[in-house]
């Protein structure tokens, strides 16, 4: 989540906001932990879970992070949207999503006998950096916690989706068997997925100490809050249950704040927002003067789009 001050500072929070007349650019740097959300079109349970669901969900993942070379620290996957942490060694973030979600669309729409888009197009991908250790934790914690938080299981292990408990990541590695639907014949008959610890973190045992500690204290919290309200848990029967054209009663927001970062204390908020700043700024002169003629400028570390596909020239 934004701090109170970034929430009202559009420059950071909002990508589709304009700085000199363009949209914001994304920067992308290698070995940057992002917290990545995707959510399906309308907020319909295309991803409910079910074995099959599952088991196309971790190959195209598996699949897609060795080929970028993705390391994954934590998956939720719920019936309409998904969080996924992770960190872009390479820096080759939208390759990653674009590959990834194109996969798990074509798969989704012939499991589930689906003819329209499966991802929200008005809501593109969200990728927040995390800009530290406590964030990292913080969102990996938000990630196991997030069936419970949403009133639909009593305790993360009760979630019959891919979700990397704490006890999942500990077992370090989950398989699956080439879907029989979209990938040739050529693909990989299996696929692993690596849990990895997240950078910052000495050993696995002490991150999954502090990480289980984190969890066990929220979720004495969420549960003692739902008892306060009267709320009870779907759980995990009525869950399967669900048809995957339903979508939740409640509605939500089409539009809306996108935060390009996460910070838990001032002091770190500010010090990123300046950088951001600062590569926003050299962003806006190198595509100014390039778009001028001057195909020899150099922009920012971290530029992708006019790199990659315009044949501009950044910063190594």
């Amino acid at each position: 989540m934004c701090l109170p001050s970034q929430v009202e500072n559009k420059e950071t929070c909002r990508g589709r906001d304009r700085i000199g007349g363009m949209t914001l650019p994304r920067r992308v740097l290698p070995n940057t932990t992002y917290l990545v959300t995707r959510r399906c079109l309308g907020r319909r349970f295309l991803l409910r879970p079910d074995p099959l669901l599952n088991q196309v969900f971790i190959y195209c993942l598996a699949r897609a992070a060795e080929k970028h070379g993705v390391e994954v620290h934590a998956l939720g996957v719920m019936s309409n949207h998904h969080h996924l942490v992770m960190t872009d060694v390479r820096g080759v973030l939208p390759d990653f999503l674009m590959g990834l979600h194109r996969n798990l669309a074509m798969c989704i729409k012939r499991l589930r006998g689906w003819d329209e888009v499966v991802w929200e197009p008005n809501v593109p991908t969200s990728a927040v950096e995390l800009t530290g250790i406590s964030e990292i934790l913080d969102k990996v914690a938000y990630t196991i916690l997030n069936p419970v938080s949403a009133g639909l299981v009593r305790a993360p292990r009760r979630w019959p989706g891919l979700l990397s408990t704490c006890a999942a990541l500990a077992r370090g590695t989950l398989e699956a068997k080439r879907p029989s639907v979209w990938f040739k014949d050529s693909a990989p008959k299996t696929a692993k997925l690596h849990w990895t610890v997240p950078p910052g973190f000495a050993h696995k045992e002490a991150y999954l100490d502090a990480l289980h500690g984190l969890v066990q204290s929220r979720l004495h919290e969420l549960r003692a809050a739902h008892r306060r309200e009267g709320k009870g848990y779907l759980g995990d029967a009525r869950v399967r249950e669900t048809r995957v054209t339903d979508r939740p009663k409640t509605r939500k927001s089409r539009f809306g704040l996108s935060p390009t970062f996460s910070a838990l204390t001032r002091i770190k908020w500010l010090e990123v927002l300046k950088r951001l700043r600062a590569f926003r700024r050299a962003y806006r002169e190198a595509y100014a003067a390039w778009r001028q003629g001057k195909l020899s400028i150099e922009f920012p570390l971290g530029t992708w789009w006019v790199v990659r596909y315009a044949g501009a020239q950044a910063v190594t």
